[in-house]
C-alpha cells in the first residue's frame, strides 16, 4: 500500500502544523525552594564551659545505622554518646547529629549545616573540629572530608567506606587515622584499605589501624577505647597558611 504524504501547505492549512510551535527551548531558571533542616543532635559540653571565656575542639560524632530514626535517645546507646552516658568525662564538646534514615547514608549537607550552628552559637574552636564515625557514619566521615575539606583537623572512620575518586578533593592540612577489623563482615577491610592507599598516594597524613580477629561491632569500641587515639586527636589542628608579608622587598 503506497502511503500518501500530504504536502505541508496542505497540512498547514488542517492547522496540523504551527512554525511557532515547533520552535523548542531550554531556559535557565533558579528554585527558590528552601529545604528543612530538622536534624536532631545530642550535644555535650564539658566540664567547666559554662564557667569558662574559652574555645575548645569539638568533636562530631556519626553513629552507626541502627540508631538512624526520630528518637534521639537511640544515639545515646552507642558510641561516643553511650560513653557520656555511663560516666566518661571529655575535655571538648561532642557534636551527635541523628541521621534522620534508618537506611540511607547521613544527609551531609544537613549535618553541615547544623554543625555551622552549633559552631556559631558554643565556643568552638575552629582549628580543631574533628569527625568520627562508625559503619554508616564511617561513610559520613569520608564524604565530609571530601565535600568540606577546610573544617576538619582530623578525620576517624571506623569500619567504613566511601569513594576514593574524591580524596584528592581532602585537605592536605588534615590528619586521617583508619580503623578496621580483619573479621568485619559487614564492610570488608578492602573498603577503608583502598581510601587509605589513595591517601597515602595524595601524600596525606594517614594511618590505618587493622584491629586482627576483630569484628565489625567490635571494632567501634576497640577504637574508642583506645586512648592513643585520643592523645592524638588533641594535638591535631587545622593550620592556616601564614599571610604574606608584603611589607618586605622581594630580591
Amino acid at each position: 500500500m503506497l502511503r500518501r504524504i500530504l504536502p505541508l501547505a496542505a497540512i498547514a492549512a488542517l492547522g496540523l502544523f504551527d512554525p511557532e510551535a515547533a520552535n523548542a527551548e531550554q531556559v535557565a531558571l533558579t528554585s527558590t525552594v528552601s529545604v528543612k533542616n530538622e536534624l536532631k543532635y545530642l550535644l555535650y559540653t564539658p566540664d567547666g564551659y559554662a564557667t569558662s571565656t574559652e574555645t575548645y575542639p569539638l568533636v562530631i560524632w556519626l553513629h552507626g545505622g541502627d540508631q538512624g530514626g526520630s528518637d534521639i535517645d537511640k544515639v545515646k546507646s552507642s558510641g561516643i554518646p553511650k560513653l557520656i552516658e555511663d560516666g566518661k568525662k571529655f575535655p571538648f564538646l561532642v557534636f551527635s547529629p541523628q541521621n534522620p534514615s534508618e537506611e540511607l547514608l547521613y544527609p551531609i549537607e544537613k549535618v553541615d549545616a547544623a554543625l555551622e550552628e552549633v559552631a556559631s552559637t558554643y565556643r568552638v574552636d575552629r582549628s580543631r573540629i574533628y569527625v568520627i564515625g562508625f559503619s554508616r557514619g564511617g561513610f559520613g566521615a569520608w564524604a565530609l572530608a571530601e565535600q568540606f575539606p577546610d573544617k576538619f583537623a582530623a578525620i576517624v572512620p571506623i569500619a567504613g567506606g566511601g569513594n576514593r575518586h574524591y580524596l584528592n578533593r581532602t585537605n592536605e592540612k588534615a590528619a586521617f587515622w583508619v580503623f578496621h577489623g580483619s573479621n568485619d563482615g559487614v564492610i570488608p577491610l578492602s573498603d577503608s584499605v583502598v581510601l587509605y592507599e589513595r591517601l597515602k598516594a595524595l601524600d596525606r597524613n594517614a594511618r590505618l589501624t587493622v584491629l586482627e580477629g576483630v569484628d565489625h561491632s567490635g571494632v567501634e569500641w576497640a577504637t574508642l577505647n583506645d586512648a592513643e587515639l585520643w592523645d592524638w586527636l588533641l594535638k591535631q589542628r587545622m593550620r592556616r597558611p601564614r599571610p604574606i608579608d608584603f611589607s618586605v622587598a622581594a630580591i
